[in-house]
């Protein structure tokens, strides 16, 4: 009868270390390889603007049409990004509601009005700058837009309650606006 128990104690014994081991190869196992790293922030673009100088004068042989110039200064403090999607809003005492205006493209040398400088508005065009080579981070692009403001004059909306407020877009679509530069007061230097 010993025997008999010593031989059970036995297969008892056995029976537990293998339950026990293959209990232990079932767990997985963690490294520190497969656990993932948090995810790193995407960088995106993140673009301002400001309207430096305001210019109008009627449109050459189109005189009940308003050309309204700008110099715009862009600055781009993420990543690399084009900028596009230009729009100008024009609000005025004598416009029922305010005008959604898209850059015309112009051709010329004109002097900048208040300066001495000239510009080529053709090369200088920033939609086409903006379009063609991304802004670098840190970086920031200055050129001319050309808006035409239809059945308008320089003496209607020549007033401080005229206000102009340049809309546009990155690469991945996100919207940026300029501060609202007011006609008649003094723009951003």
């Amino acid at each position: 009868m010993n025997l008999t128990r010593i031989t059970l104690r036995l297969l008892f014994l056995c029976l537990g270390l293998l339950v026990l081991q293959s209990c232990q190869q079932s767990q997985p196992s963690v490294s520190n390889s497969t656990v993932p790293s948090a995810p790193q922030p995407v960088a995106r673009p993140l673009l301002s603007g400001v309207i430096k100088n305001v210019s109008m004068y009627p449109v050459p042989g189109q005189p009940d049409n308003l050309a309204i110039s700008l110099v715009v200064s862009v600055e781009n403090v993420g990543s690399d990004s084009v900028a596009n999607g230009w729009s100008l809003e024009v609000s005025a005492p004598k416009i029922q509601n305010p005008k959604q205006l898209e850059p015309v493209r112009v051709n010329g040398v004109v002097e900048l009005p208040g300066t001495k400088k000239t510009v080529d508005l053709a090369r200088e065009d920033l939609a086409l700058k903006t379009a063609e080579a991304p802004i670098a981070k840190s970086k920031q692009v200055e050129g001319v837009l050309t808006f035409v403001l239809p059945q308008a004059s320089e003496r209607a909306i020549n007033s401080n309650s005229t206000s102009l407020i340049l809309y546009f877009k990155d690469a991945a679509g996100n919207s940026y606006q300029t501060p609202k530069a007011v006609i008649g007061r003094k723009l951003a230097e």
